[in-house]
């Protein structure tokens, strides 16, 4: 499932380690050709999405993996098929935040999709000149500022409608409510950024929270809405460097490891 930057061929690097009769498909976020709309709310993002899981594959059992924001819709997915009586046999996580207690103000939303959309344009923001829009983003995209041999990775055309996309994704995002998976989760944390928002008081870079106890790894959020086990493995990168070629290395040999069994 696609993260909130709403494209999915990041997920390819994973080819490489499950072997040739593990095949993998990535749902990309509605609106990206720039013609489609995009999903009015997280029960329209879900259902579509489960509609093209089935048309490659109309029964379970299903093997469904998400990135950030597409962790979140990954697990909704999941306990909506089980309660249609299919079989999820792999539920796996890559640095997903829970996603349903957060409201950003509309300054955070806009600051947040620029940065995205330089990240993925490969474009560097001049420091000291002023605030982060998505206006300025896409300006600055269009000059290819900072990009390799002057030219960002996507075109302003491009920039103009991902933006889109990931505005509705931060949107769509408070409403996608967890319900409890049944069974066992995947859960893959970087530990170049070790934590999200957590209990009151938050964490400090050695772990411990204000009191001076153990503080929540990212995964423990998720554990309520677990009813089995939650595996958690830890990932020497940042959250955006998940599906970079050593990352996501460490992540497709531990789910080898776990679909050997059945895949083969």
């Amino acid at each position: 499932m696609h993260p909130g930057g709403g494209i999915a061929w990041r997920y390819s690097g994973l080819l490489a380690h499950l072997g040739a009769r593990q095949p993998v498909y990535g749902i990309q976020a509605h609106g990206l050709d720039g013609t489609t709309p995009v999903a009015a709310d997280a029960k329209e993002m879900v259902d579509s999405y489960l509609g093209h899981l089935r048309e490659v594959q109309p029964r379970g059992p299903y093997r469904i993996l998400g990135w950030s924001f597409g962790g979140t819709v990954a697990h909704l997915m999941a306990t909506a098929l089980q309660r249609e009586g299919e079989e999820v046999e792999l539920l796996a996580l890559m640095d997903a935040p829970l996603t349903h207690h957060q409201s950003l103000a509309p300054e955070e939303t806009e600051h947040q999709v620029a940065a995205l959309l330089l990240r993925v344009a490969g474009v560097e923001l001049p420091e000291g000149d002023g605030p982060l829009d998505v206006d300025r983003a896409v300006r600055l995209i269009g000059e290819g500022g900072g990009a390799a041999e002057g030219t960002a990775a996507v075109t302003v055309e491009e920039a103009v409608t991902m933006a889109r996309v990931m505005r509705n994704n931060l949107d769509v995002a408070p409403g996608l409510a967890p319900e409890v998976f049944r069974g066992d989760m995947l859960f893959f944390s970087a530990t170049g950024d070790m934590f999200f928002e957590t209990a009151p008081g938050g964490a400090d870079a050695a772990g411990t929270d204000s009191t001076g106890g153990a503080a929540p790894t990212k995964a423990d959020g998720w554990r309520p809405y677990v009813d089995g086990t939650v595996e958690e493995h830890a990932v020497p990168c940042d959250h955006y460097e998940m599906t970079e070629p050593e990352p996501i290395a460490r992540i497709g040999a531990v789910l080898a490891a776990t679909l050997r069994p059945s895949a083969g």
